[in-house]
Parts: C-alpha cells; structure tokens; sequence
C-alpha cells in the first residue's frame, strides 16, 4: 500500500507541476535527463524446495532426500541515474527510444538453519526501451518496455565452526569458516509506463514505473579455503522501481507543427 501511495504521490507532483495544457506543442527531438526513485525485488531459487525456519527441521523437510530450501529476501532501496532518448511525434501519437541507467543500492542478508550467512544485493539497473505515448499538448502519458540487464552480487559465508552446533557451518563438515562472493551480470525483459509534463520550452518532468524481469542465473562462488568446492545457486529477481525525474529537451521551437500521418 505504501509503494502505490508513493506512485500516485510522484504523478500527482508531475501533473500539479505543469503549466495548462497548450495545443500545439511537439515531443519531438533528442533529450538528456536525470532521475532518482525507490525500488524493491523479489528473489527466488527456481527448482529450490521453499524455505522452512528455525526450529523446524530442514532435513527431508518435503519427503526423503527433499531438504528445504534458501531463505527468500526482501531487498528494497534507492536509486539515482540517467537517461538519454529521442522521440518522434505524429500528430497526437508520440512514439521513442530510450536508454537509462540506475545506481542502485538494494541488499539484505539473512541467516538459514545451517547457519549459513546468504546475502544477496543489487548495484546497477539499465535498459533500452521503446515508448508510446499519447499526446495532450503539455502532457503525455506513455507506455514502455524493452530489454533490461542489472549487476547484482550473492555472497555466503560460514562463521567460526566452534559457533555452530549443527549443520552446513559445523567443523565436522569442514567447509567454515569462509566467505565467498560472486558478481554477475544478468539481463532480461523491462516494461512499465509514467506520464511526463512539459514546463517549458525544453525543460519537463516525469513520473515512471518500471518492472525488471530478469532471468534465472548462477553464481559460481568457488572453493573454501579449506579446499571444498560449493555449489553454484541459481537466483532469480525481480525487480520494480518508482521513479522521478527531468528531461532537458535540445531545440527551442517546441510548438512546430508535428508529423502529420496524412
């Protein structure tokens, strides 16, 4: 509830913003902008048993040979970036390319039952886009989607094996103590819409929700330095961010008669 309020908080900002709306104006041409928001991502093993906590048993929690599986995090945080695009408008139909990128600072460790310490982050959000929007003179709604790829990070560690009872992490297994970390690459698809509103003659602001759909990818984190090699997991996100931001415009005849499709 809270992330809808902070949507709708973000295009009542843009459309307050706006002068009234003048016939005539025209989208087209190259732009530069900046934006800063919020996001959140749902992480998952796909092909992983759920997780069960503590004190339930994980062993043979979903039959014989069937052990639970990771615990699931719920990372959210902020971001800032950039974007460049270049529309086209046809009469009332506004039709454009984009590219943009997020920093972005999105982690959350949590510890299972076998004291393993998994934490999972997201550094970087970019994607190139296709929009369409529909013009209504200052104002311009817009719907967008297209190829996306982030940079996120899973490491696990083991604490001192004298710690720990049971388990992955106990000395008897020999992996702990270690800490090991992989950074990945991974791409998949991005869609969403926003509404942006002219200021002026160069100058406008937006308001955007985008949803990240990225693959399922793995994340070889090597060898202990005991000498025990440990699995690769397979981790999924998914990723959605509420964003603001501005547009700088290049060209001053913003009131040009647009494409006509006649």
């Amino acid at each position: 509830m809270l992330r809808i309020r902070v949507l709708g908080a973000a295009v009542a900002a843009v459309l307050v913003s706006s002068p009234a709306v003048a016939q005539g104006y025209n989208w087209s041409g190259l732009y530069v902008g900046a934006h800063g928001g919020y996001s959140w991502a749902d992480t998952d093993f796909p092909g992983a048993n759920p997780y069960v906590a503590p004190p339930a048993t994980c062993s043979n929690a979903f039959g014989p040979g069937q052990h639970c599986g990771p615990p699931r995090p719920d990372m959210e945080g902020g971001l800032v970036g950039g974007q460049i695009g270049y529309n086209v408008q046809l009469t009332s139909i506004v039709i454009g390319v984009e590219a943009d990128y997020s920093f972005a600072h999105l982690e959350q460790g949590l510890r299972d039952g076998n004291y393993i310490m998994q934490s999972h982050e997201i550094t970087g959000l970019g994607s190139i886009r296709g929009r369409l929007g529909y013009s209504f003179g200052r104002i311009l709604p817009y719907a967008t989607a297209g190829w996306a790829w982030g940079r996120s990070g899973f490491s696990q560690s083991c604490p001192d094996p004298a710690a720990v009872a049971a388990g992955h992490c106990n000395a008897a297994n020999g992996f702990s103590p270690y800490s090991n970390k992989a950074d990945e690459t991974v791409t998949g698809w991005v869609y969403g819409g926003g509404v942006e509103a002219a200021i002026d003659n160069n100058w406008s602001i937006r308001a955007e929700y985008l949803r990240y759909d990225f693959d399922a990818q793995s994340y070889d984190l090597g060898v202990t330095p005991s000498g025990k090699a440990l699995s690769a997991p397979r981790i999924q996100h998914e990723v959605d961010t509420v964003r603001i931001g501005v547009n700088y415009r290049f060209g001053g005849d913003r009131h040009a008669d647009p494409v006509s499709l006649k």
